[in-house]
């Protein structure tokens, strides 16, 4: 036996089909805002994109900045390093996504001075408007690893 397409059957299609292209709408193109998704979460964030960040272990302490006009994802962008003891080296240097797992992405930096350090990375592009990334460094200080990460967010 075949069902019939009668007038409250296609009332309850279109109501249903007009909720569905609302929500969809709604979620792909209203903005939540300029918070990132670690600020969503509570976490303390800083964005080295924007500023110089301090990460602090101990007596160590070391400072990052990206060195770039616009941070834009495959775009390649300078990076600067700090720290506070002269005679710290980095054994590891590499980028993660933080918000999405994107892998591992290398970060290569090398000392300029004692105690600086630069180098040069570039991050993949993401599927989300916004993703924050993490320079995550590997570091021998008075013979004991350290591991410092730094935070940035790049926009699409």
């Amino acid at each position: 036996m075949r069902d019939r397409l009668t007038g409250p059957k296609l009332v309850q299609i279109l109501l249903v089909l007009g909720i569905l292209s609302s929500a969809f709408w709604l979620r792909t193109y209203i903005d939540d805002g300029d918070d990132t998704a670690l600020e969503k979460d509570n976490v303390e964030f800083c964005d080295m994109y924007h500023e110089k960040c301090r990460v602090e272990q101990g007596d160590l302490w070391a400072e990052a900045q990206l060195q770039v006009d616009r941070l834009q994802p495959e775009s390649p962008f300078q990076l600067a390093l700090t720290f506070s003891d002269p005679a710290v080296k980095v054994t590891r240097s590499r980028l993660e996504g933080e918000t999405m797992y994107m892998g591992t992405l290398p970060a290569l930096i090398s000392e300029s001075t004692p105690g600086h350090w630069q180098g040069q990375a570039l991050v993949g592009a993401c599927t989300e408007r916004s993703m924050v990334w993490a320079w995550v460094l590997d570091v021998e200080h008075n013979g004991e690893s350290h591991q410092l990460k730094f935070l940035f967010e790049v926009e699409r």
